[in-house]
This record gives C-alpha cells, sequence and structure tokens, in this order.
C-alpha cells in the first residue's frame, strides 16, 4: 500500500473549500494538465454512501471511475474510495482546518495498483511522484481558485 499526504493554506474558510471540493464537478478545476475530464455524473452535494461517476482521458487513455463517498463530515472531511478504477485499493481523504483565517487543506491517499506482488512493488515505484506531481497541480489550481480576500 502507498501512503501518500500533502498540505496547503488557502485563503478560504474550511466551509467554503469544503462546499468546492465535495463537488466532484470541479475537478474540471484543479486537474493536471496531463488529465483531461470527459464527462462527470454526480450530485451537487456529497452524500455517505452515494456514488459519483468519472470518465477521464489520462496520458490519452481513456479511464471510467466510480467513486463513493464514504464519510462526510460537513466543512472538515471528506472521504472517497473507489468502486472501479485503475487501482486495486484508493481511498482519498480531504481534510479541512481553520488555520489562521484561512484553511489548511490535507489530501492523504491510500492506493494500491493492481497485480499482486508485481503491482505492489510498481506502486512503490511510480506511485509517489505521480500522486506528488499531480497533488502539486490541484493545489496550485486550488490557491488560485481561493488567492482573494479571505472567503468566509
Amino acid at each position: 500500500m502507498v501512503l501518500f499526504e500533502a498540505s496547503t493554506l488557502l485563503n478560504a474558510v474550511p466551509e467554503k473549500v469544503f462546499e468546492f471540493h465535495e463537488n466532484p464537478e470541479n475537478i474540471r478545476r484543479i486537474a493536471p494538465r496531463s488529465l483531461k475530464v470527459l464527462r462527470v455524473e454526480c450530485g451537487k452535494k456529497a452524500v455517505e454512501g452515494e456514488r459519483f461517476h468519472l470518465e477521464i482521458s489520462q496520458f490519452g487513455i481513456i479511464l471510467r471511475w466510480t467513486g463513493i463517498w464514504e464519510k462526510v463530515e460537513r466543512a472538515s472531511l471528506l472521504v472517497d474510495i473507489s468502486e472501479k478504477s485503475p487501482f486495486a485499493h484508493w481511498r482519498h481523504s480531504h481534510i479541512f482546518q481553520p488555520c489562521g483565517g484561512g484553511c489548511r487543506m490535507t489530501d492523504r491517499v491510500e492506493c494500491q495498483l493492481p497485480g499482486g506482488w508485481a503491482g505492489r512493488m510498481a506502486g512503490r515505484l511510480i506511485l509517489p511522484a505521480f500522486l506528488s506531481r499531480m497533488f502539486q497541480e490541484r493545489h496550485r489550481a486550488t490557491r488560485r481558485l481561493f488567492s482573494g480576500p479571505t472567503a468566509g
């Protein structure tokens, strides 16, 4: 299992950042350049147990993703897991904490590639760098969205 965590400070209250992230449609606004969002099917607010569906193109490969909101704690925590994705296991925690009038947003990902032992070894080699690049871009885009006066 690969464990990854990255945090960034945002100029917005946790409630606003939570509201943005609970709508999977907004992935279009923060997706890395290498990821094209082709289709999103979801509710506008996260509800525990509800599914959302994404169709994306990563490096020209079409991927279909079905996620489930595993845990929703208004303004502080969103956890999504994959039911269908390129991963044997995917659990993504979005953590929102008040910090100096703004918000510390932390993404924590637990994931594993398919393929048994070979997938685990390949994942340990490639996933940390892949996730680091992806979340650097996502956090940069999110900071741009919340760069004005503290949104409250």
